[in-house]
This record gives structure tokens, C-alpha cells and sequence, in this order.
């Protein structure tokens, strides 16, 4: 887990896993403005890393992050259905 701080400062939290979720508590002058859950990307099979992280307030690159993944998976859908009426033709 890394959490970020509104000062820009971050910490770097170790989790296992073994629990079903863990409460991380900070005492600082500065709010937490977000907070990722494997930040290194060491989890290989988590296919969708678009819900690891949690924000106060909406970033903008996620949504572009988002868009390119959908627009992305239709356009393999598409391929595969043209691909498969290609042989009638």
C-alpha cells in the first residue's frame, strides 16, 4: 500500500494479504489525498488494476485510462466478429 499525503510525502505500507482488508491509521497535519494498493504492479494475476487506488478527488487520467481499456477490448470483439462473417463472403 502507498499513501500519499496532500504535503506530496508518501508512505509505503506492507500488507500480506492474509486479511480480508487492513485499517491503516495516520496522526499528520496533512490529509491523505490517496491511497494504492501494489503500487510496483508485483501482483501479475490482478486483471483489472483500475480499482487499486482511491482518491479524494477524481483524477483526470483515469478516465482516459479507462476509456483506452474499453475502447480497446470492443475493438478485439469487433476483429472477432468480422473475422467470423469474413468467411461467408
Amino acid at each position: 500500500m502507498r499513501v500519499t499525503f496532500a504535503d506530496g510525502k508518501q508512505v509505503v505500507e506492507h500488507w500480506d494479504g492474509a486479511e480480508r482488508w487492513r485499517l491503516y491509521t495516520y496522526e499528520r497535519p496533512q490529509p491523505a489525498i490517496s491511497a494504492e494498493a501494489d503500487p510496483g504492479h508485483v501482483l501479475l494475476l490482478d486483471v483489472n488494476r483500475t480499482n487499486n487506488s482511491r482518491t479524494l478527488a477524481p483524477l483526470d487520467a483515469a478516465g482516459p485510462e479507462a476509456a483506452t481499456k474499453w475502447s480497446l477490448k470492443w475493438m478485439v470483439w469487433l476483429q472477432d466478429y468480422l473475422l467470423s462473417w469474413s468467411m461467408f463472403v
